[in-house]
């Protein structure tokens, strides 16, 4: 990879990242049919805790939770286990894709935060391009239609947390380095976690640790390449190819489960999608002429 130009590389740890993911969340989905999407979520923090302590002989014990801002770091981690759990408790009623369809829908809402908690200018454009994204978002979630689950608005819920999650780890990747707030994901999430689970415990079988084991190390290897990526080039540029998840999710979700998101989740998916990707477009327009 020394040859590759930082765009490239970062490219590259980018949809690496999104291939662990969809593997973290099919895992999950498997999980959630046995276990308590809490006590899922539990394993999948603990066993990160893990994956982080193999490179504390690396970076030294301590060294890497010294942080410019520890406690924006708790903040990221705990948003992310609570954004966590409730991708679980969505996958373990709806299809992958699905999910994952709807969680398309936070840099809709990133642009719409920017609006109403930034106070930063917000033109006609990218307000219809959210607009439309979010009537993609409808035809996904049906209201109305007697088939709307109550698990996909659990789905919304997730998506307006996991914008609060990649506006605080963009700015954490200028401020500390990639093992810090990886480490600070995995502990902070354990812990957290660890206080709440035994009012749900079930005892995992083989197969259950294993899974957890495996959820543990997709987690925290995928979040060292995202956060990776981040070092390499701006989000704006990254975020366009977080779409092509949605190819990794599919396949799986219908090798593994038999589920094909149906006519109204891919035209609304791709309402979505092309929303976003509009907004990315947009965005990085008008910072090339200092407009934003």
């Amino acid at each position: 990879m020394r040859a590759w130009s930082p765009v490239i590389r970062a490219i590259v740890l980018y949809l690496a990242s999104g291939v662990l993911f969809s593997g973290l969340d099919t895992i999950a989905k498997a999980m959630t049919g046995q276990y308590d999407p809490l006590q899922v979520t539990w394993g999948r923090y603990v066993f990160h805790a893990v994956f982080v302590g193999f490179l504390v002989p690396r970076y030294g014990l301590l060294r890497p939770f010294i942080s410019a801002r520890p406690g924006f770091q708790i903040y990221r981690a705990a948003l992310l286990a609570g954004v966590t759990f409730l991708s679980f408790i969505s996958v373990k009623f709806l299809p992958l894709a699905e999910v994952t369809a709807i969680g398309f829908a936070t840099p809709l809402i990133l642009t719409a935060l920017a609006f109403f908690v930034l106070r930063e200018r917000v033109g006609r454009r990218r307000w219809t391009a959210v607009a439309l994204g979010f009537i993609g978002v409808a035809m996904i979630v049906r209201p109305g239609s007697g088939v709307v689950h109550w698990a996909a608005f659990v789905a919304l819920a997730m998506a307006a947390g996991n914008a609060f999650f990649h506006l605080a780890t963009r700015q954490l990747s200028a401020i500390d380095s990639p093992q810090t707030t990886m480490y600070y994901t995995g502990v902070v999430g354990a812990v957290i976690l660890t206080l709440i689970v035994p009012t749900m415990w079930r005892t995992p079988d083989l197969i259950g640790w294993i899974g957890m084991m495996a959820m543990g190390f997709l987690g925290g290897g995928g979040h060292l390449l995202l956060i990776k990526a981040y070092q390499h080039t701006q989000a704006s540029l990254l975020a366009p190819y977080t779409y092509i998840q949605i190819v990794w999710i599919t396949i799986l979700g219908l090798v593994v489960f038999d589920n094909f998101p149906d006519a109204w989740t891919i035209g609304g998916t791709a309402l979505i999608i092309a929303s976003g990707i509009y907004v990315f477009l947009r965005e990085a327009h008008l910072r090339r002429v200092g407009r934003l």
